[in-house]
């Protein structure tokens, strides 16, 4: 990984408090699904071809590799996969979802407090994403040819995760009345938006791109309050 050796010990750290936290948002979830939706049964059914495909293909084809293969052009498409994607893209549009409609439903206020806190993390998560990316993409000559590949090979399914979940739905009468087409636009929107963060830091000096990243964290924070 492309890391100054000032700087090591300071991303460990950060990369042990992301453990952390995506450790405690899969104790919230399992505890709600548990004790308030009390939801014991095989939740397999509920995972779409798509959905299948970029979470038990992609991902973990894409992160082991790393194992064997150390090249920053496998840590640019695995950080992509992971970061980008399925994060950036997915996890993004779906903390979306739950709050619009929890939101403008004023249903299990709760719930809506823990995905709001989980949202927060998850914005940390991403911009941290997006500052390796772009130091990974400026250290190999073709880096911005193996992200930009990987990006658009994935984008599709993106998309088709969430369509798929709408198939059973009719779009005039969907769940806590919205609509599939807010959420093909929030996750295009979110895909756009990585791809300018990206165009705009390539070929910057790594103090650029760390005080550029530092700026959209605080901007994005602000942008996602609780309460």
């Amino acid at each position: 990984m492309v890391i100054a050796d000032e700087g090591r010990l300071e991303e460990e750290i950060f990369l042990t408090s992301f453990l952390w936290e995506e450790a405690k948002h899969v104790e919230f979830f399992r505890r709600w699904l548990d004790e308030v939706a009390q939801a014991t049964g095989d939740l397999d059914g509920y995972l779409t071809a798509s959905y299948r495909h970029l979470f038990l293909t992609e991902l973990p084809q894409a992160l082991g590799a790393l194992k064997t293969d150390k090249s920053t052009e496998a840590q640019i498409r695995a950080s992509v996969t992971y970061n980008m994607i399925i994060e950036g893209v997915l996890a993004e549009t779906g903390y979306h979802g739950f709050r619009q409609s929890l939101e403008s439903n004023g249903k299990l206020p709760g719930l809506l407090d823990g995905i709001r806190y989980t949202a927060k993390d998850e914005s940390r998560h991403i911009r941290y994403g997006v500052y390796l990316l772009n130091r990974l993409i400026n250290a190999s000559p073709q880096g911005w040819e193996v992200m930009n590949q990987r990006m658009n090979e994935l984008l599709g399914p993106a998309l088709a995760v969430v369509s798929e979940f709408w198939e059973h739905y009719d779009d005039e009468h969907g769940p806590f009345g919205q609509r599939m087409t807010t959420y093909i636009d929030y996750a295009s929107t979110q895909f756009d938006k990585r791809m300018r963060v990206l165009e705009r830091d390539r070929g910057k000096s790594l103090a650029e791109i760390a005080s550029a990243a530092v700026a959209d964290l605080v901007e994005e924070e602000v942008a996602l309050p609780v309460g």
